[in-house]
């Protein structure tokens, strides 16, 4: 199973984190391990191409797993788009729990102060 945690300071999204396989069909040719994988990388790259290079992740594509925060953003514009990707990311990856639940878990956490 994918297990994919988002946390929130207040009302922004903060951290990603994804973990695990889906185990829906063989490695290659898993559309739910490639549905949430292509999802939260792309979350990944727009948020590196927003902030630039000071974006944090670690990665391990053989245990799939991935994990990155989002930057503080350097001004108002930044943070808004910054936090446009992060809601269509897990939007997107609540769509694909919805369709393939038994595979895909999302948890949404508020990350204390």
């Amino acid at each position: 199973m994918i297990k994919v945690k988002v946390v929130y300071r207040k009302d922004e999204i903060v951290e990603a984190e994804v973990s695990g396989h889906a185990g829906y069909a063989k490695h290659g040719k898993d559309i739910v391990c490639s549905a949430v994988s292509a999802i939260v990388q792309t979350a990944l790259k727009a948020i590196i191409d927003i902030s630039g290079t000071k974006t944090r992740y670690v990665v391990n594509e053989e245990q799939g797993y991935l994990k990155f925060e989002v930057p503080e953003a350097g001004n108002e514009e930044e943070r808004i788009k910054q936090q446009a990707v992060m809601r269509a990311m897990l939007l997107g990856v609540q769509d694909v729990e919805k369709g393939y639940g038994p595979y895909v878990k999302t948890e949404v956490k508020q990350k204390c102060l």
